[in-house]
């Protein structure tokens, strides 16, 4: 068994407010199949904060590259997505 020490979050938000809607909405509509809502929480993080937190921790170069290619990926797609679903043209 490992020793490996676990960073634990947990989130509560009333159902009927804006944030708890957006976590019941990840909870049930999966980003991809078998996915969890803790999944769904960490590929946001990550997408997020990932080549910042990297880029503290000292990484350059290619370690740095590629992550961040990664992160603006998804950032990107998720404004593609929030524009053709919104119908905003910009």
């Amino acid at each position: 068994m490992s020793d490996a020490k676990q960073e634990i979050l947990s989130i509560k938000r009333d159902s009927n407010n804006i944030d708890g809607q957006i976590l019941n909405f990840l909870k049930t509509s999966p980003i991809s199949p078998g996915s969890t809502l803790a999944d769904a929480v960490m590929v946001t993080l990550k997408a997020h904060w990932l080549p910042i937190v990297l880029y503290s921790m000292g990484v350059r170069g290619e370690k740095l590259r590629t992550p961040t290619i990664w992160a603006l990926h998804q950032l990107e797609a998720q404004a593609r997505l929030i524009r053709r679903l919104c119908e905003i043209d910009t």
